[in-house]
């Protein structure tokens, strides 16, 4: 006998399909097995920093869905990949699977090829990486959906230079539906992002981090752990903010920026201030 929600499910995709002029074949919305999401792991995705996990109804992303995350400028990409990377590694400790990479033309000719070596230092293996270059926007767009109904995909990062027409509401809106039936997590990069109306769970938009200055260190700055400022601008999940990370490549995981955390540590089984003692003496002062 078919599960009511999983029937109400396949229901709604042969209506989006009925509405978007798609024909609905039933290899594509045919109820997900029940095991779908049981092979996920656990269904958040903390990356250990308490200030931006906390934002969430529970700590952590929800994994199974979509998420946005958004660059302002295409001279950040950097930025937008090496974070991206960061949650991807995560990730890929917890379950087993390929991940999908997919980018757009456009994508390609601004922000470049993604780096093997450089998404090693990340923690990902490139040798679990299926990186998908599709010569039409169109066509990226059809891998994305493709990879968020696979099970057997670790994760989908996609990557779309500004606000192609085919990337519209109801894309993002398909790309959501099968994310949640398949319990994959879908990442979207948006290079150049305007903001356009999305139907993902969270927007992260991300810039670099600027460090404060060393004193001493004139214009020299020594080399430093990756970092980012994150703005959380959309979150169905919770709430709304702006938080500072760094990546530490020993640990292989997100920790608070150094220059954020207490010089000192709470220390509760001290006395609050040291007693006074002794006596003030004043000294002469001496002329040559």
């Amino acid at each position: 006998m078919p599960i009511p929600e999983r029937t109400d499910i396949a229901e709604l995709r042969r209506r989006i399909a009925a509405i978007e002029g798609r024909p609905a074949l039933k290899a594509q919305f045919a109820p997900a097995p029940a095991d779908a999401a049981m092979t996920q792991g656990p269904a958040r995705l903390p990356t250990g920093v308490d200030g931006f996990d906390r934002l969430f109804a529970q700590p952590g992303l929800c994994r199974g869905t979509l998420h946005e995350i958004t660059a302002a400028e295409t001279r950040t990409a950097g930025a937008l990949s090496g974070f991206a990377a960061g949650l991807l590694s995560l990730l890929s400790r917890e379950r087993e699977g390929d991940l999908l990479w997919v980018a757009d033309p456009q994508a390609m000719r601004e922000a470049g090829t993604p780096f093997a070596a450089g998404l090693a230092e990340f923690g990902l293996d490139p040798a679990r990486i299926l990186l998908v270059t599709p010569r039409r926007v169109e066509d990226a767009l059809w891998a994305l959906e493709e990879g968020a109904r696979s099970r057997a995909i670790l994760a989908v990062a996609g990557e779309v230079h500004g606000a192609p027409k085919a990337l519209d509401l109801t894309a993002t809106r398909r790309l959501a539906l099968k994310a949640q039936s398949s319990g994959t997590t879908v990442f979207l990069l948006r290079h150049a992002s305007p903001g356009d109306p999305t139907a993902a769970t969270t927007r992260l938009c991300v810039s670099p981090r600027i460090r404060p200055r060393v004193a001493g260190a004139g214009r020299a700055r020594p080399v430093a752990r990756p970092g980012w400022r994150v703005l959380v601008a959309k979150n169905r999940d919770g709430r709304p903010g702006e938080v500072e990370l760094e990546w530490d490549h020993a640990r292989r995981s997100f920790v608070t920026p150094a220059d954020l955390e207490p010089l000192v540590s709470d220390t509760p089984d001290r006395p609050v201030g040291a007693p006074a003692g002794g006596q003030v003496v004043a000294f002469a002062r001496s002329f040559p």
